[in-house]
Parts: C-alpha cells; sequence; structure tokens
C-alpha cells in the first residue's frame, strides 16, 4: 500500500525526469493545445476514442497512439524509452495498415497527399507517378522499423485471446513478484498462465524488467469483438473493458486505447431534431457511446471527434466549416478522471494521410490566411 514517504519519493523522482528530459509520458507533439490538458500517453492510463461512422476515429487513434510515439521515439533516442505498440485490427487488414503507413511516410518525408486507393492505382482517376513510385521504393528501411514497433494483428479477435496474448507479452517483458520482491521462476509464472495450483496467490506485484518500457494495446474497434462463448455483444464488450483492459492496465501497466463508435440511432434521431442546441446534441457524447456505455466508467480518458460538414452545419466554434468542408474535426476530452474535461479543440483534417493539426485560432487573421491559402493548394492538387 503506498504511504506519504513513497508518494512523496515519486514526486521528487519525477521532477528529476522531468528536469533531465523525460516528461514521464510521451507528449503529443504538434499538439500544444491538447498537452495542457492531456500531457500525453501515460503508463497505467486507459483511453477511448469515440465518433460517429466513418468520421475519422480509427485515423485519430492510429495519429495519437501510433503515428505520435512512433515519431517521438525516434527523434528522442536519449529519452531511454522503449516502445511496443501491440495493434489489434479489428476491422482492417495488415496490408491496408501497411499502405496506410507508406502514405503516412509520403506525407512526412516529400509533402505528397496520395490515398491508399491512389497508392493501388484503383480506378480510372486514381494512380501514381514514376516519380512517386521511385520515393515509394524509399520507403522499405521506414516501414520495416515500423513493424518492428507495431506489432499488428488481426487474427485474434475475440477478448480472452486478446488478453492472453497481452499476458504471456506481459511475462516476456517482466516478472510476477512475491511480498519478499523474489521474483518469479519460469516454472512458477507457467503454473499461473496453465492455472495450476494456488501459485496465483503468491503474486505481490508484477514488474517490467525496462520501467520506461510503454505498452500500447489498440483494439480498433471494440464493436467488432467477436463474442465470447454464451455471452451477448454488449456483455463481451463489458468483460472486454471491465476485466480485461483493466487487468491490462492495473497489472500489468499496459495502456490500453479502445475505439468505439456512437450508436448510430442517437445520431439518426439528434440530427433530425429542431432546435438550438442541434449541435450539442449530434456531438459525441459519453451515453451516445454504441453497443455499450458503460465501457466509459472505466477509462481514464475518453476522447471524441465530430465532422460538423456531414450535417451541413457552416459555423463551428467560430471556423468557416463551408470552406474547410471535410477538412475541419472537432475533438473534445469528454472525459478526464485526472484532469479537465469538457474542452473542444479545432482540427486540421487530411484522411488520406491519417494527418491532424491543431487549427490556429480563429482570431489569428495572417496565420488563419496561411492555412486558407494551404487547404485551397492542398484542394487543388
Amino acid at each position: 500500500m503506498s504511504n506519504f514517504g513513497q508518494i512523496l519519493e515519486e514526486i521528487q523522482h519525477n521532477k528529476e525526469n522531468h528536469e533531465t528530459g523525460y516528461f514521464n509520458c510521451i507528449p503529443f507533439e504538434g499538439m500544444e493545445r491538447l498537452e495542457k490538458y492531456i500531457p500525453g500517453i501515460e503508463q497505467d492510463t486507459y483511453y477511448l476514442i469515440t465518433a460517429s461512422s466513418g468520421v475519422g476515429k480509427s485515423k485519430l487513434s492510429r495519429a495519437l497512439f501510433i503515428h505520435n510515439p512512433f515519431q517521438y521515439i525516434k527523434n528522442n533516442p536519449e529519452s531511454g524509452i522503449k516502445l511496443t505498440i501491440k495493434y489489434f485490427s479489428l476491422e482492417e487488414s495488415k496490408k491496408k495498415i501497411i499502405l496506410s503507413e507508406i502514405s503516412k511516410y509520403l506525407h512526412s518525408e516529400f509533402r505528397i497527399s496520395m490515398s491508399i486507393k491512389q497508392l493501388q492505382s484503383r480506378g480510372r482517376f486514381n494512380t501514381i507517378s514514376v516519380d512517386v513510385l521511385e520515393k515509394i521504393k524509399q520507403a522499405e528501411t521506414h516501414v520495416k522499423e515500423f513493424l518492428e514497433t507495431v506489432d499488428i494483428i488481426d487474427t485474434i479477435r475475440n477478448p480472452t485471446g486478446i488478453y492472453k496474448h497481452m499476458r504471456d507479452y506481459a511475462l516476456e517483458i517482466g516478472n510476477y513478484y512475491d511480498v519478499n520482491n523474489t521474483p518469479f521462476t519460469e516454472e512458477e509464472r507457467q503454473q499461473v498462465v496453465r492455472g495450476e495450483g494456488e501459485t496465483y496467490k503468491r503474486i505481490s506485484y508484477y514488474k517490467k524488467d525496462h520501467p520506461k518500457h510503454y505498452v500500447i494495446v489498440l483494439t480498433d474497434h471494440i464493436s467488432l469483438l467477436q463474442t465470447e462463448s454464451g455471452l451477448t455483444q454488449w456483455q463481451t464488450m463489458g468483460k472486454y473493458s471491465s476485466d480485461y483492459c483493466l487487468r491490462m492496465r492495473d497489472r500489468f501497466g499496459f495502456i490500453p486505447v479502445n475505439v468505439q463508435q456512437q450508436a448510430s440511432a442517437k445520431e439518426q434521431v439528434e440530427y433530425n431534431y429542431k432546435g438550438n442546441t442541434i449541435e450539442e446534441k449530434l456531438e459525441p457524447s459519453l451515453d451516445g457511446l454504441g453497443d455499450n456505455k458503460t465501457t466509459q466508467r472505466d477509462a481514464n480518458v475518453v476522447v471524441g471527434l465530430f465532422a460538423p460538414d456531414r450535417y451541413s452545419i457552416e459555423k463551428h466554434n467560430g471556423y468557416d466549416v463551408s470552406f474547410f468542408r471535410d477538412r475541419y474535426r472537432s475533438m473534445s476530452i469528454l472525459k478526464d478522471r485526472d484532469g479537465t474535461a469538457n474542452k473542444k479543440l479545432p482540427l486540421f483534417f487530411n484522411g488520406a494521410v491519417d494527418f491532424f493539426k491543431e487549427l490556429l485560432r480563429v482570431d489569428d487573421a495572417e496565420g488563419m490566411r496561411r492555412v486558407i491559402e494551404f487547404t485551397n493548394n492542398l484542394n487543388r492538387n
């Protein structure tokens, strides 16, 4: 049990970390306003991303919890952070995710905006030039490094299978300890895994071998989880969130990130509602989570994403949606157990390359002029 002395020691230790350049999290670089509310990706923290269908919740989850940490570790090797991302993709194939990463690479390195359909030359109007093909070949090293960090798993689809995979991985990178701080032997670990005897009762705590090893467990999206035997979809989602995700967070210090859709029925009913608060009723909410609303109780942080253009909303929080159209998104912090909720951040969005960037303040006339010029050029290209 933690006491004041132990907590004070941790506070002092974290302050020393900060002074040496380790911020006790992986920052959301390029998202300064977001960092004021959510400083970054923290260990033993459970995140939930939600939006209506087709808004970009999968793209946002990849931007924040795959692209951002991968790039941060690559640019800051002196941080001493070790990163592993286990991506349980229930909706998209491993091939499609790799294609998405190639698209992201072209944008990051050459400012080329190229969708997956264009990469695959699908359709009469989608193809690539010889020059772009040569640049794609240069992505080989990047993709290899990406796959060394991001383990894309599209063959395990049920909660128990996901948890067992992560438990086995936890025992590869750490160990159980008893009350005397004695690590378990290999045989003792296997007894726990097999459920033999009462060895599990001797577990006092688990510790990773590398204290700065960040393990992100991204599941996209949990409404597509394969139902467990004898359970409904609602019960399956609840079991994964309230049982397995909390075990991964609290026992192993992992970082569960779940993507969950907003209920389609809510969207249809409230879009037809006429009143002054129509935008608020359309935006993602905790009670609008689809298939199982109780998952938000388990999460430390819940983030929503909204696309007002799909409802022909011309102005949103002062921004001209009629100009930006599908390139405008509003991200809202719906819940933050340890911070501030009910905050909204305007984002520029390029869905072809999983790109999100905080928009400048609407009263920054010169800055917004440059954004408008950039958007016009992007649309023309």
